[in-house]
């Protein structure tokens, strides 16, 4: 990264570093003036935040709460701030239901349920990086069971914001530094500034709460033991229910019990269990569910929420100093931000357990459960690389530049055509003495050389070869997994190639790893099913009729293959596909966690002699722990 670009992204990130006040901190001299007045406790459920879909994680302050009029819920009970109001249930709503989740892909939050199913964004992952959801996934996965749930739901208050309500003063500040940028064409900056802001506040605003607490068991039985008839699912459900009621130690009739033949055996085919109190007293073996129902009033917490995408709230009613069409256009900005973030955590692939092309990692299906693996030549990979500037002693191609073994030049060897992936310019900062002749009066002359930091560019382009028809056995080269500097290869659980493959340079940092070997480099291979970025689709994918139609080749695997990522360039995303379950199959893998993974970084690197920090305007100590979510962010980049 060079100084001028490492000085905006620096002072950047040192700016939007500074995440607001958690969501529970409120105007505190406000409120503290009505609680000395009023004698009342602060109601602490409050809307107008901001809100993670995927993570189901609170966030950032974006709606301004103020408490100058110190008002109270109707019953008189809490404080509640000046743009906020409740509606109180006059009547006690306790709500028990029993129910069975065959499948984690069917997952719904217990505390935010609403705002899950809110369908203006890929609502299909949403919730899909909580705990609750990756729990479900693991157990249901390791121990092929399904899931059981019985619930019992209070709820107190409906809390809703004043649509009218102004934005908070920081999230404000921050979407006009994104509107200074666009107005004056600072495009990627102002798309990684969106994107840092989608990081602090979420992809949703909370609109509404309902406030109250639940008290939930949750147990995962094998699924063998779960029959197809309705009667047998009926008395699944029955045996959860009496169960969870001998938690609580609800009294039986006489002529029930919780012991009977088919609860026991329910007992016996459990393999977890977990009860979890959402509010209220914390539970503890004997509670009971009166105990635990009159601690309700002192210990609200929200058990559902509803709400609108980010950008809603980006708007000339909001932002009424701002031109209409500039706030358009930071609106969109936003949006498109906030898909980027969905986009980069869908991990799509086989969802179904009893596939043999099951993916554990994905989150979203793709229609690949039931494909058929066929034979794909590959043809290798190339990349071309022009330098646009820079002298004679900083050649940026030359670390960039790759020749297909295959041809030994740029170019796919007969039968096979080439695909570019994508085309990017790298910028590389490096410092040159230069000398000029500086004269006094045009009589006392000296040679004065300074160090200048110069910027060198070069345009890379990267290419791949794919089969246009049949071609002879063993002409292309094998796969044998990829890697990168962020990534490992998932042959070989490191950043390597297998025995007998060679690294291919892809990008600036991605290792494709092939051979030509067939006899020992076989038993490493995987099918390979052809790679696909943001710019260009897989031509492998229905490519008679694409060739025929002329149409552009759809960006997804074949039928038989998953999408994996690749990696992320620049914010564009390159996947490439290999047979389904080869390398995410199984209960051992890990569940991804969601992440900023197209975080914009000016393709800039460091200079090479002068240390890149002398160029940074804005150096300044910072609070502890000021950096922290940052350093989340820039891991990805």
């Amino acid at each position: 990264m060079n100084s001028l670009g490492g000085a905006v992204l620096f002072c950047a990130v040192a700016a939007w570093a500074k995440v607001d006040e958690p969501l529970g901190e409120r105007d505190e001299a406000g409120f503290q003036k009505c609680k000395n007045v009023l004698k009342l406790p602060v109601l602490e459920v409050l809307p107008g935040g901001g809100w993670d879909n995927l993570r189901n994680v609170d966030m950032g302050r974006v709606m301004d709460l103020t408490y100058a009029n110190c008002k109270t819920t109707e019953d008189g009970q809490y404080i509640i701030p000046d743009e906020i109001f409740t509606i109180a249930q006059k009547e006690s709503n306790l709500e028990m239901n029993s129910e069975i989740l065959e499948s984690w892909v069917n997952y719904q939050s217990v505390t935010s349920y609403s705002i899950n199913t809110e369908l203006s964004l890929f609502s299909k992952v949403n919730g899909k990086f909580s705990p609750g959801f990756q729990r479900m996934k693991t157990l249901q996965v390791k121990d092929q069971a399904v899931t059981t749930q019985v619930q019992v739901r209070n709820l107190i208050y409906s809390v809703k914001i004043n649509p009218t309500s102004e934005l908070n003063r920081e999230f404000k500040k921050l979407l006009v530094d994104i509107s200074d940028r666009l107005e004056n064409n600072q495009t990627r900056m102002a798309t990684y500034l969106a994107e840092l802001l989608v990081l602090n506040y979420g992809t949703h605003v909370v609109t509404s709460v309902d406030a109250g607490a639940v008290l939930i068991q949750e147990d995962h039985i094998r699924s063998s033991f779960l029959q197809d008839s309705q009667s047998s699912r009926n008395m699944v459900t029955a045996s959860a229910g009496l169960v969870f009621l001998d938690v609580v130690n609800f009294k039986f009739e006489e002529n029930h019990t919780s012991q009977n033949a088919f609860t026991k055996s329910y007992l016996s085919n459990r393999t977890h269990s977990r009860v979890q109190s959402i509010g209220g007293v914390p539970f503890y073996p004997g509670i009971t569910l009166q105990a635990w129902q009159q601690g309700i009033a002192n210990h609200l917490v929200a058990v559902d929420r509803s709400g609108l995408p980010l950008h809603f709230f980006v708007n000339p009613d909001m932002l009424p100093d701002l031109p209409g069409p500039l706030v358009k256009k930071l609106s969109k900005t936003v949006e498109n931000a906030v898909r980027r973030y969905y986009a980069f955590n869908t991990y799509p692939g086989c969802t179904d357990l009893n596939s043999p092309n099951f993916n554990f990692q994905a989150n979203s299906d793709d229609g690949s459960c039931v494909g058929k693996v066929t034979n794909v030549s590959f043809g290798g990979v190339y990349q071309e690389c022009t330098q646009l500037s820079g002298n004679e002693a900083v050649q940026v191609c030359q670390t960039l530049e790759q020749k297909n073994p295959l041809t030994g030049g740029f170019s796919c060897p007969s039968g096979y055509s080439p695909t570019r992936l994508l085309s990017q310019v790298l910028e590389e900062g490096y410092n040159s003495l230069e000398c000029q002749r500086k004269c006094t009066l045009l009589v006392f002359c000296k040679t004065v050389c300074e160090d200048v930091f110069r910027v060198a560019k070069a345009e890379f382009r990267a290419f791949w070869c794919s089969a246009t028809g049949p071609v002879p056995d063993a002409s292309g080269l094998l796969f044998g997994g990829l890697f990168s500097s962020k990534s490992i290869n998932p042959l070989t659980n490191a950043q390597s190639c297998p025995a007998g493959y060679i690294p291919l340079r892809l990008f600036e940092t991605l290792k494709v790893c092939v051979s030509q070997d067939y006899e020992l480099g076989f038993r490493f291979s995987v099918p390979f099913g052809g790679f696909f970025s943001c710019a260009v689709g897989n031509p492998l994918v229905d490519s008679a009729i694409s060739r025929d139609s002329g149409a552009p080749a759809l960006k997804k695997c074949p039928g038989g293959f998953s999408q994996h990522l690749a990696l992320i360039s620049d914010g564009c995303q390159v996947s490439y596909c290999v047979k389904s379950g080869l390398f995410t199959g199984g209960s051992d893998n890990a569940i991804p966690t969601a992440g900023l993974s197209g975080l914009i970084t000016r393709k800039l690197r460091r200079p090479r002699v002068q240390d890149v920090h002398s160029f940074l305007p804005c150096e300044q100590p910072s609070p502890s722990g000021a950096w922290e979510t940052q350093a989340v962010a820039l891991t990805y980049l």
